[in-house]
């Protein structure tokens, strides 16, 4: 199994697997006021209601300052899958910060009188959040995606953003015997974020059960991520994300493969809302 490489004049990618030479984090610590909004339930789980600004900050903030931060995103899909799947559904609700990635768990928390701010795709918002990185000294590591992916979304992000650190890539495709090797390359890159972009739910329970080993602070599920900026897979127009059809858009792309995940979750998830409505949950007040 080999680490994937990348490489590009404007920012510092290592490609060393024993982490020689992993970017040094010049983190400060201004933000330590900056503290997480209580969650609001949706559909059984505790969605924060961030807005993108603030969701960079908290993510920064954690990644200079060391709390182990588990974050996730709830979607119909995630939703779903977490439905059927016990430890997911375990994993989700447990996470340190579960954020809103659909337009229609934004409109169920309008619907329930639950304030969800609005919806956080990371492919909206990420460079971004590469940009504070680069400011503050803090070093990613893409894992995920197929061969040569996450090598290519590194490169793509660099030329974007001078002075960003990516301390290392590696692929999505390894078999579950070869993650304590993947686990010790990412430890030894110095990485102070780790992007997991391998679907779900095998991102999310694999962060899970390596939770205890992993050095990085910042832990972050990312689904389809490094695809987007590898140039692999398109997204849908803005004013189509903007108005919550993006999933249409990737139905209509690839309809074989992906009805029965949005077609069907999309109907699980607003069984779900219309069964707390009619329970009157909407009347609860959170706790």
């Amino acid at each position: 199994m080999m680490d994937e490489k990348a490489e590009n004049a404007e920012c510092r990618i290592s490609n060393d697997e024993l982490g020689a030479g992993a970017p040094h984090s010049s983190c400060d610590v201004h933000d330590s006021s900056l503290r997480l909004p209580s969650p609001v339930r949706i559909g059984g789980f505790p969605v924060r209601p961030l807005t993108r600004g603030q969701l960079i900050s908290v993510l920064v903030q954690r990644a200079c300052q060391g709390p182990r931060t588990s974050v996730h995103y709830l979607n119909t899909y995630t939703f779903a899958l977490a439905r059927r799947d016990a430890a997911l559904g375990r994993v989700l609700a447990g996470s340190d910060l579960l954020y809103a990635d659909g337009m229609s768990v934004v409109w169920a928390g309008r619907l329930l009188g639950r304030a969800i701010t609005e919806r956080l795709s990371a492919a909206d918002y990420f460079e971004g959040f590469c940009r504070r990185c680069a400011r503050r000294g803090v070093a990613l590591f893409l894992l995920g995606g197929q061969k040569g992916a996450a090598a290519a979304a590194a490169a793509h992000l660099c030329r974007r953003v001078p002075g960003l650190a990516i301390a290392g890539t590696h692929h999505g495709y390894f078999h579950d015997a070869a993650s304590h090797e993947v686990v010790r390359r990412i430890n030894a890159s110095g990485a102070r974020v780790l992007l997991a972009g391998m679907g779900s739910p095998r991102q999310e329970l694999w962060l899970d059960r390596h939770a205890a080993e992993l050095a990085p602070p910042v832990r972050w599920s990312v689904g389809a991520l490094f695809d987007y900026f590898a140039g692999r897979e398109r997204r849908a127009p803005a004013w189509m994300c903007r108005c919550g059809g993006e999933w249409f858009y990737r139905l209509l792309h690839r309809p074989r493969e992906r009805w029965r995940r949005y077609l069907l979750a999309n109907a699980a998830f607003a069984a779900a809302v219309l069964g707390e409505l009619w329970a009157g949950d909407w009347l609860k007040a959170e706790s």
